[in-house]
């Protein structure tokens, strides 16, 4: 600064509730050169300079505090404050003559003041005004004050950080000793332009080394496409060659085909004579096959009359065979009820015989009671006697108890007798009733046997009727069946069919896949390079070999394989995808290939997609090719073009050389006809070439695991084959049984239902019976009236018995009485005496009773055997109506089986005749078709000879044809040489002489050589133009080369520009700045040395600087290695230094001599002391070596816990007045 310049000063300061400071404080005034503040500690002597870097903007946190708020006091007395405020009072002045005298310059006065309220916000304010921190920050930068760098401060501690610097900082955000000087001198100012320079000289280079690259690729393309462009101009001097050489080929087919026609004519009326000569044959072989015909319809008119004949004779043989089945369930009907009537006559003749036997013994039985009676009643009257005599003995009682007892016989006798009459006479007619109710209960058993019978019928005819519904439901659901399973069968058939469609196919795709795995296996090195390239995701652009990504069914394999050269061509997406694999092939040394790039053909994306209508209907080659991705559709155009594929050699010349001209056309044999007319084939035929099958290939690379599955699903469907024949066997199976069911039920189901008629039937006869019997089992009026007379009589004799009986009871009793007390008279002898005439009258009694019984059993067994006897004649009728029935059926049987052999002989005979018919319609029929074969023969020979003369038609059409075509391509390849010669003279044609000289062999042999010369050759047609685009392409990329090389030099100018700018401004402040530390440390030392050394002399930026520090009478060390006091005193000198290179109108420091001893505490404060004469210093200090040199005190001391100031000059004040002051 220049002496008694103007500068700018801080007069005071106003603190408001800032810290420790409570209410308004005024801080100063300060003095224009030298003021220290003094105080104790904790009295707030940081809080000045605290409250100067608020105002100079600093954050909290570099106020040592958290928050804005926490600035505002708050102590015992002053609580809850709103704000605080700090107001820095500035003033420009002119120094003159004289430590104190300086005149201020007018309007020069400034207050900066800003504020912090308790919501951690501030305001700026300049003069009372609101600002803003930049206004404020930007006006203090322009009156001189570093608020960027700081150097004017020097806080509390801040001079030993100096002393820790590391040459260079760790990280963007560290700070080193490099950095630090590089601040102060201002050369970091091009560090961010550097760096920016840099990374653009980086990109500049990083984009010149890719267009190098292009260019050198461009020149080596450009040197490849040399060669191509030779070999092009070579191709088209052959192409010239080629094309006179086809004129004169052209010119000898013209005449050739000329030859043919006039040679075709001939053979065509040769043709037509042959042709009228087989007609005539063929009108008198049809009079013949006329007649043959005409009797061939009348034997076969005869034999469908034999033929019905035989149907009806079958017809009426079958209704006799169901009569018959009906007859014999009657005869058997009828024998069953012969049976039965049989049986029933048995069982009478044998009861009849049990009557008779009955009979005697009743006979004979009555007689012997008869005896027996007569025998008792003689014992009786001895037994009488012996009792009587016994009686005697009794005298007087047992005489009266007999005359007794004789008077009570007496009495009982007559009434015994009566009650025996009225017994024997009620047992006769109760017999008598019993035989006509026994005739009565039999009828209604023989009613209740048919009735039995009817119910069995009935239920029979039920059951047969339910098994004949069985049966119909049986025929029918078997009928449904079969047809169901022989339905199920044929559509199991057709599953079949589609299923081992299924199975060919995965047999094939299994085929397939193992052709494909060691297709895989067996491609070269390069293939498998490219391909393992694309799975990486290295080159991800590869399609893969264009055969290889089509297939066409493997009838079109020889067609396909060679008429498309470009099968091995390997698929690509771009031009750049091409270039990575041509790296790629270098790199591995592999070879080279050829590259098809897709997006070079989408030229022919609409051409491709157009329909086509071909000659004869034939497939156009590329529309058979199937592909799974429609992307690479062009690429298979690109290589078949409109290309068609005929059946045969023929068919395609009749389409290449007709009116419809097609570029090229191939057959299914491998015969190619090229645009140009030249044809090629024969010899083995190209196969093998791209994909075979009936679907499009399968894209990527085959693997054992598709192999696998594809073997799997082989295994999947001939599983579900071999499920669905077991199905159709069984349903064959299920079928058969069903029709064999059928056929059983329809056999049996008539018999059933005439077994059923028949039931019918004999419930009919059951019902007319019923009607006989149930008048059988009504009574006549004679029996009814028997009956009840019987029923009377029964009635009376039962009364009168027991009228008899009760009147026998009485004297029976009183005979009963007299008897036991006669029997108690006599004693036990009396007693036997009397219990043998008792038991001999009991048994005469029971002799009478017997006898009497068994004359009313003859009575009964006379009229039942009546009864019985008139049953077996009735029986023995029915007998022989029976025999006469069953006779009539058997003479009926006769009847039928005479009928029915008429019948049969009518049916062998018309069956022989019907033989014989047929044999005589073979023999016509024979004798027919020989006729109509030799019709035939002589149609077919007809046709031959017609289609003979069609095709000599077409071979003269095609012959026109072809000259026509020889003409046009005579005319094409002279119009092709003309175009190839360009200004060239086009040669004239030869003449019949010159041609006449030339052999068609020899011109279609050069022509050949040329075409396969051509072919061979391969040349690119467009690298002429390609070479000429490429060079121009190589001039472009070398003129990008040379701008991007311009322009990159540009910038490394201006890099190295802004380098050197950088190096030479920090190493002139930093010699500077190292000469005045050397000289500062050596004044404030006394002979002390220091220096600041380059880590790398060269490239001061990249390790940074030493500060080396030799103290008196002492060595060399780094500051790092010195003691406290020493470290002060290094890092004091570099800030003194700094000042000197970088001025700044005010100081501020705080403690800076707090590590220092006395001696140099006072050498410092007495070089501040000079530094003051034009700059304002405000230093705290506890230091008296350094504060008594001060031009003002301020005083800072703290009362009731806020800080408060005071400011005194210490030049004003006498050390002895002060002396004498205080000793009065």
């Amino acid at each position: 600064m220049t002496e008694l310049g103007r500068r700018l000063v801080i007069t005071h300061l106003e603190l408001e509730n800032f810290k420790s400071y409570a209410g308004v404080q005024r801080i100063g005034p300060f003095h224009k050169s030298f003021s220290s503040v003094v105080g104790p500690n904790g009295s707030g002597k940081s809080n000045v300079i605290d409250s100067m870097l608020f105002v100079f903007g600093k954050r909290a946190k570099q106020l040592r505090l958290n928050k804005v708020s926490e600035l505002i006091h708050n102590s015992t007395d002053f609580q809850n404050l709103d704000f605080a405020r700090v107001s820095v009072f500035f003033q420009e002045i002119i120094d003159k003559e004289g430590d104190n005298d300086f005149d201020p310059v007018p309007n020069s006065s400034l207050c900066v003041t800003r504020v912090a309220y308790r919501n951690n916000s501030s305001k700026y304010f300049l003069d009372d005004k609101t600002s803003n921190f930049t206004e404020v920050t930007q006006l203090l930068k322009g009156k001189g004050i570093d608020l960027d760098n700081n150097r004017f401060l020097i806080l509390q501690g801040e001079v030993e950080q100096i002393s820790m610097m590391k040459p260079k900082g760790q990280g963007p955000n560290d700070e080193g000793l490099l950095e630090y000087l590089e601040d102060i001198v201002g050369s970091d100012c091009y560090v961010e332009r550097i760096d920016a320079s840099a990374k653009q000289l980086e990109e500049l280079n990083e984009k010149r080394g890719g267009l190098i690259n292009r260019l050198k690729i461009t020149e080596k393309e450009k040197d490849g496409l040399e060669g191509a462009k030779l070999e092009a101009e070579a191709y088209i001097q052959a192409e010239q060659d080629m094309f006179r050489w086809q004129g004169t080929l052209f010119q000898l087919f013209l005449g050739e085909t000329s030859a043919n026609i006039a040679k075709i004519e001939g053979q065509k009326d040769e043709m037509r004579s042959k042709l009228e000569h087989e007609r005539a044959k063929l009108e008198e072989r049809n009079v013949g096959l006329a007649e043959v015909e005409k009797a061939y319809k009348v034997c076969s008119k005869e034999h469908e009359g034999i033929q019905k004949e035989l149907e009806q004779t079958t017809k009426e043989f079958k209704e006799f065979e169901r009569k018959d089945i009906k007859s014999r369930e009657d005869l058997k009907h009828l024998k069953e009820k012969q049976k039965k009537n049989e049986q029933a006559l048995k069982k009478g003749v044998a009861k009849r015989e049990s009557f008779v036997k009955q009979q005697e013994d009743l006979t004979r039985e009555i007689p012997e009671l008869e005896t027996q009676k007569e025998e008792l009643a003689g014992r009786l009257e001895v037994a009488d006697k012996d009792l009587e005599q016994l009686q005697l003995g009794l005298a007087g009682e047992a005489e009266q108890l007999r005359v007794e007892l004789d008077t009570a016989h007496a009495t009982l006798s007559p009434l015994q007798a009566n009650v025996q009459d009225a017994q024997s006479r009620l047992e006769v007619v109760t017999a008598e009733n019993q035989l006509l109710k026994g005739k009565q209960e039999s009828a209604k058993q023989k009613l209740q046997e048919a009735h039995d019978s009817h119910a069995a019928t009935e239920a029979e005819i039920v059951e047969m009727e339910g098994r004949i519904g069985r049966m119909d439901a049986a025929l029918e659901e078997n009928r449904s069946t079969a047809v169901q399973q022989r339905e199920q069968g044929t559509a199991l058939g057709q599953e079949q069919e589609a299923l081992q469609q299924e199975v060919r196919q995965a047999r094939a795709k299994v085929e397939e896949k193992r052709a494909q795995l060691q297709n895989e296996k067996s491609k070269g090195q390069l293939m498998k390079a490219l391909l393992e390239a694309k799975a990486s995701g290295k080159i991800p652009g590869i399609h893969g070999r264009l055969g290889d990504l089509g297939a066409v069914d493997k009838k079109y394999d020889v067609a396909i394989s060679t008429a498309c050269g470009p099968l091995d061509f390997i698929v690509v997406d771009d031009t750049a995808t091409a270039q990575k694999c041509l790296q790629l092939l270098r790199e591995q040394k592999l070879g080279v290939a050829t590259f098809l790039m897709l997006d070079k053909q989408q030229k022919f994306l609409a051409a491709s997609q157009e329909e086509v209508t071909t000659p004869d209907g034939v497939p156009r080659l590329y529309d058979l090719v199937k592909v799974n991705d429609e992307r690479l559709r062009v690429a298979f155009f690109y290589a078949l073009q409109n290309t068609l594929v005929a059946k045969d050699t023929k068919q395609a010349s009749h389409i290449a050389y007709g009116d419809s001209r097609w570029a090229r056309v191939v057959s299914l044999t491998g015969t190619l006809i090229e645009q140009s007319g030249t044809l090629s084939g024969g010899g083995r035929p190209q196969q093998g070439r791209m994909c075979l099958g009936d679907a499009a290939p399968m894209t990527g690379v085959a693997s054992m695991e598709s192999v696998t599955e594809a073997e799997q699903e082989l295994q999947r469907c001939s599983a579900r084959l071999e499920e669905k024949r077991d199905m159709a066997a069984k349903a064959a199976k299920a079928a058969a049984a069903a029709e064999k069911t059928v056929r059983q039920l329809e056999v049996e189901l008539p018999k059933a239902q005439l077994g059923m008629q028949s039931g019918h039937d004999r419930l009919a006869e059951i019902q007319r019976q019923l009607s006989s019997l149930e008048a059988a089992t009504s009574t006549s009026k004679e029996d009814e009236a028997k009956m009840q007379e019987l029923e009377k009589a029964i009635g009376a004799e039962t009364k009168a018995l027991t009228k008899a009986q009760k009147k026998a009871e009485g004297p029976a009793a009183k005979v009963a009485e007299i008897q036991e007390r006669m029997d108690n008279l006599g004693g036990e002898k009396l007693r036997v005496a009397k219990g043998l005439v008792t038991q001999l009258q009991e048994g005469i009694e029971k002799c009478a009773q017997s006898a009497a019984k068994k004359k009313a059993q003859v009575k009964t067994n006379d009229k039942a055997a009546e009864r019985l006897e008139k049953e077996l004649v009735d029986g023995e009728k029915e007998k022989e109506k029976l025999k006469e029935k069953i006779a009539a059926m058997q003479q009926e049987f006769e009847a039928m089986d005479a009928q029915a052999l008429v019948v049969q002989e009518t049916f062998t005979k018309t069956q022989e005749l019907l033989k014989e018919k047929a044999g005589e319609l073979s023999a016509l029929k024979k004798e027919y078709d020989a006729h109509e074969e030799q019709v035939q023969t002589i149609r077919t020979v007809e046709v031959e000879i017609t289609n003979k003369l069609e095709d000599l038609d077409r071979d003269v059409q095609d012959n026109r044809d072809k000259a026509k075509h020889w003409d046009k391509e005579l005319a094409d390849v002279r119009s092709k040489l003309q175009e190839s010669l360009q200004a060239g003279e086009l040669p004239a044609l030869l003449s019949e002489e010159e041609l006449a000289t030339v052999n068609q062999e020899d011109a279609h042999i050069k022509v050949s050589v040329l075409e396969q010369q051509l072919k061979d050759m391969n040349p690119d047609h467009g690298a002429i133009a390609e070479y000429k685009k490429k060079e121009a392409e190589y001039q472009q990329r070398h003129g990008e080369v040379d701008g991007i090389t311009q322009e990159r030099d540009e910038v490394r100018r201006t890099h190295e520009e802004l380098r050197k700018k950088r190096l030479d401004e920090f190493m002139a402040g930093f010699n500077t700045i190292s000469m005045k530390l050397k000289e500062m440390y050596q004044m404030i030392t006394l002979g002390g040395d220091a220096e600041l050394e380059l880590v790398d002399s060269l490239d001061p930026f990249t390790e940074g600087i030493v500060f080396s520090v030799r103290p008196p009478k002492k060595s060399w060390k780094n500051i790092s290695n010195l003691s406290g006091g020493e470290k002060t005193l290094s890092s004091l000198a570099l800030v003194f230094a700094l000042h000197h290179y970088k001025p700044t109108p005010l100081y501020v420091m705080d403690e800076i001599d707090a590590a220092l001893d006395f001696k140099n505490v006072s050498i410092v404060a007495h070089y501040i002391k000079e530094r003051t004469k034009n700059a304002q210093f405000v230093i705290i200090s506890l230091r008296n070596n350094m504060f008594e040199l001060a031009d003002r005190l301020v005083g800072i001391y703290k009362t009731d816990n806020t800080t408060k100031s005071v400011a005194i000059n210490p030049g004003s004040f006498s050390v002895g007045q002060t002396q004498q002051a205080v000793a009065a």
